[in-house]
């Protein structure tokens, strides 16, 4: 079988083609998925930033129930018991 350097040429030309093609799509994929990484790296800082806040407010809402079973224990009254049981995988948060 003899091949001439011309159908070679054209074989390996196709091949370059679509390893070219290949590469592109693959480098799509890659910016795609990048962006979509710095969408949820800046997504999941926003949220940490809300989680904070919200366990300041908690925090600042524990103090102030505290408060206010202490004033009742010192007028002679019992608190209402706790209706809330804080999860323990929050305890140190909180």
């Amino acid at each position: 079988m003899n091949v001439s350097p011309e159908a070679i040429q054209a074989v390996f030309a196709g091949l370059v083609a679509l390893v070219g093609a290949v590469t592109a799509w693959q480098q799509k994929k890659v910016n795609e998925l990048t962006a979509r990484v710095v969408e949820l790296e800046t997504q999941m800082e926003e949220e940490r930033g809300k989680f904070k806040a919200a366990v300041r407010v908690i925090r600042g809402l524990q103090r102030y129930i505290d408060d206010l079973c202490a004033a009742m224990r010192r007028a002679g009254q019992d608190p209402p018991a706790n209706p809330v049981t804080i999860p323990p995988e929050l305890e140190d948060e909180i």
